[in-house]
């Protein structure tokens, strides 16, 4: 089997074993739901404790001009996902951005322009900032979506550490392909920069959609 077949079936292993370490702990709905909504199932759960993100300060490349300041808040009166992905990744990283782009689509216009996009790489090594922008316009054409990249790794990972979220890249020489394997969740963040929502890898566009609309509700409940 040539090297790279194997990395890639090394990889998979890897980060199916990281991407089941979510903030919360939990990926499932029901009573946990926002406001306790007994009908409103969705994959995922509230951090405990609660985790405030909102001082944090990445640089987004998605900007005109690039390079400018981006505060990990949502707007005021919006929701933020944030997700922490590389775009050499075989597999999740582009089903996650699919699936969010399904439900984005499933949701009435007043509420998708309400909720933004936020794609934190993981390996600044690789993922230059032009990359980054064209990977995420593949997804979001029509924007909505922030590249954030941290080139010094100790900054990464303060980051990271704040979210819950964790990542490992294989070691490797210069030159050599190599997988980074990483949490799969995607965070859910309020205008006050509070961690509201946590749903894990696999979360389907239907069940996506139902999640904002609530968090949306029960997190701005007099709009």
């Amino acid at each position: 089997m040539p090297r790279s077949s194997v990395l890639r079936a090394l990889v998979g292993v890897v980060v199916g074993a990281l991407v089941g370490l979510s903030a919360c702990g939990g990926s499932s709905g029901g009573a946990g739901a926002p406001g306790g909504e007994e009908a409103a199932t969705f994959p995922g759960g509230r951090p405990e404790p609660a985790k405030e993100v909102g001082e944090l300060v990445l640089t987004d490349h998605s900007t005109d001009p690039a390079g400018e300041p981006f505060p990990m808040r949502a707007p005021e009166g919006e929701l933020l996902l944030v997700y922490f992905g590389y775009l050499s990744c075989p597999d999740v990283c582009p089903l996650t951005m699919a699936d969010t782009v399904s439900g984005l689509e499933e949701l009435d216009p007043e509420d998708a322009d309400r909720v933004e996009v936020a794609f934190v790489t993981v390996d600044p090594a690789r993922d230059d900032p032009a990359r980054m922008v064209g990977y995420l316009e593949h997804f979001f054409p029509e924007g909505g979506a922030h590249a954030l990249r941290e080139a010094d790794e100790g900054a990464l990972n303060g980051v990271t550490y704040r979210f819950g979220a964790k990542w490992e890249a294989e070691p490797h020489q210069p030159g050599d392909f190599y997988a980074v394997a990483h949490t799969g969740d995607t965070y859910v963040v309020d205008d006050t920069g509070r961690v509201v929502w946590a749903w894990p890898f696999g979360t389907a566009g239907e069940e996506l959609a139902t999640a904002v609309r609530s968090l949306l509700a029960t997190t701005y409940p007099s709009t």
